[in-house]
């Protein structure tokens, strides 16, 4: 049976040295743990991404000189040694016990000491380590520092608040689809299992579950009765004000939980779904046939429009464009450590791009709703109010009450931070064409 720490480890050197995103790692079935032991693997790869650039950090200081790029695997070793030390009710001694053995799994045995010295030292001299280097905003806030700069000056009474929030677990919120049974019925499913869960204040559809789990062991999983999906991921279509017999386009549409929930919302819609990567559009797929669904799915790039588009103009546009991500760090903690400072320009050029391919899309008195899972003024409000400088638009508001709880801190549209009502980082915008 495969050591869950060495699993965890492993995983982490595909992080750190090779870009390999969670969501890729957790794709994956090729693992041999057993339930329990995927968990604690799953722990100390999670938690140890939140708090990677605090213990990374330690992990520096506490070196006599930096591990070689092709040791990254004993510096992870270090990492998740230092994570159980940290935050992890696991005694000290197997945490450094456990950590020094993997050396030898891994056939450096030559690092057992180096490993062994750190997180000893660490054990004995923790206070005095984290007071000398309480001053580093990368050991204070576990983010890098070019990001925790960017959100103090985006959002500069919010920032430590958005800060924690990224180093929390996300809750898990699901979806109830309402074509196959009604949320009350699926609550009382929930309570039969003894899984507390509560209907989110928002989000029509929404439930939040007390403690996450996994997606099999939900009832009528695999029927089509729920998905996952996050409550503020849940309001797009709230914005879309979907009517019957409307020609609907859904851009940038994998991994399909909007293009799933505009059919939900009103089913007798002609729906076209754009996504450019084949595999992800296999996603989509696979999601709409569990759900009992169907739409026209093209795979294309959304900006290559002479290449998908079929010249009739859309009565509704949902675009949830690439963006930095920086909404969803809590669910997705590996984004700190591959997202760079460089990514936001390029990325706001794109979804300037898709806006302006898509707008000609689009019928007068129609409505496109731009969407990110990003935080990050340049990629929201400053991108849609450049565009409406140069188009005749108006923007609509959120129907209520919705609205009335959403915070007016955005200049245009709604910016969503972390953790606001149980929600991920989201920006939303919907603008009616004249």
């Amino acid at each position: 049976m495969t050591n869950p720490r060495l699993m965890a480890v492993r995983w982490l050197t595909q992080v750190v040295k090779d870009g390999v995103s969670v969501n890729q790692l957790m794709a994956r079935k090729d693992d041999k743990l057993d339930p329990k032991d995927k968990g604690l693997a799953k722990q100390l790869l999670f938690g140890s991404l939140r708090f990677f650039h605090q213990l990374n950090t330690l992990a520096t200081n506490l070196l006599n000189k930096p591990l070689r790029t092709k040791d990254t695997d004993v510096l992870m070793v270090l990492i998740s040694g230092l994570y159980q030390l940290k935050y992890l009710t696991i005694p000290d001694h197997a945490a450094i016990s456990e950590s020094v053995e993997l050396t030898r799994a891994l056939d450096k045995s030559w690092a057992s000491g180096i490993v062994n010295g750190v997180l000893r030292t660490y054990q004995r001299e923790a206070k005095s380590l984290e007071t000398q280097l309480a001053k580093s905003i990368q050991f204070q806030f576990s983010h890098p520092g070019w990001m925790v700069k960017r959100i103090r000056q985006d959002w500069p009474d919010e920032a430590e608040n958005i800060l924690a929030e990224n180093n929390r677990q996300a809750p898990m919120t699901i979806r109830v689809n309402n074509l196959k049974t009604s949320k009350t019925e699926y609550l009382t499913k929930l309570s039969l299992l003894n899984v507390n869960t509560a209907p989110h204040p928002l989000a029509q559809d929404g439930l939040v579950l007390e403690n996450p789990t996994d997606v099999a062991q939900l009832p009528g999983f695999n029927d089509g009765e729920v998905t996952v999906q996050d409550a503020a991921a849940q309001l797009a279509v709230e914005l879309m004000d979907l009517q019957p017999g409307f020609r609907v386009l859904d851009g940038c549409s994998a991994p399909g939980g909007k293009t799933t929930h505009l059919i939900q919302r009103q089913p007798d819609i002609a729906l076209t779904a754009v996504e450019m990567s084949a595999k992800r559009a296999e996603k989509i797929s696979q999601t709409l046939e569990r759900l009992g669904m169907n739409c026209q799915l093209k795979i294309a790039d959304i900006t290559h429009v002479d290449d998908w588009w079929d010249g009739q103009q859309f009565d509704r546009i949902l675009i949830d464009v690439p963006c930095s991500a920086s909404g969803v760090i809590r669910r997705n903690p590996d984004i700190k450590v591959h997202r760079l400072a460089t990514d936001i320009a390029p990325l706001v050029s794109l979804q300037q791009t898709i806006m302006e391919k898509c707008w000609p899309l689009l019928k007068p008195g129609g409505r496109l709703v731009y969407a990110t899972c990003s935080i990050f003024k340049a990629e929201n409000e400053q991108q849609v109010q450049a565009f409406l400088e140069n188009h005749s638009a108006k923007v609509e508001v959120m129907p209520e009450p919705i609205a009335r709880h959403l915070s007016s801190r955005a200049s245009v549209g709604y910016q969503i931070l972390p953790g606001e009502y149980q929600m991920d980082g989201f920006y939303l915008c919907a603008l009616q064409k004249s």
